[in-house]
């Protein structure tokens, strides 16, 4: 599996999970390694249980995993720095079209990348804003969301 992202994870397990369906994958093959399925999140680490489809994070102090109350393409994990959280998604979906943005302190969205897209290109947002992506593992800038291809870096000026 590529770098480990929430949208990569996720993606992953459905694709996996439809080869078992079809009877291409076994169970095992397809869902066998933990590590597969676990990202690092700024300091936290979230592990997506495969068979569940429901996102555990790890609690240090109990050693031990815990679940996060979100499963596939319902919420965006984040941190804010030793601080892990989910913030729901208004309806489910994939979870790669979505965000959430940081404006000093205060948390925007979720909402579709698109819509964040259209909110900087009418100046609806400051650009010194950062952004969580599910494609990413920890806040972005604007000039990194444009360089990882997360923004359409031909609506950028």
């Amino acid at each position: 599996m590529a770098k480990n992202t929430q949208a990569g994870i996720e993606d992953q397990v459905e694709e996996r999970s439809l080869q078992v369906e079809k009877g291409k994958l076994k169970p095992k093959d397809a869902f066998g390694i933990m590590e597969d399925w676990i990202i690092q999140l700024g300091e936290q680490k979230a592990f997506l249980h495969p068979n569940l489809k429901q996102w555990m994070w790890y609690d240090k102090f109990h050693d031990e995993w815990v679940f996060a109350g979100c499963g596939v393409g319902e919420a965006i994990l984040l941190t804010i720095d030793t601080v892990a959280g989910v913030k729901k998604l208004p309806q489910s979906g994939i979870i790669a079209d979505w965000c959430v943005y940081r404006q000093v302190q205060e948390l925007f969205g979720p909402l579709p990348i698109k819509e964040l897209q259209n909110k900087i290109d009418s100046q609806q947002v400051p650009e010194d804003i950062l952004i969580w992506s599910t494609r990413a593992t920890d806040w972005l800038s604007m000039a990194e969301l444009v360089e990882n291809k997360i923004i359409d870096q031909d609506k950028k000026k």
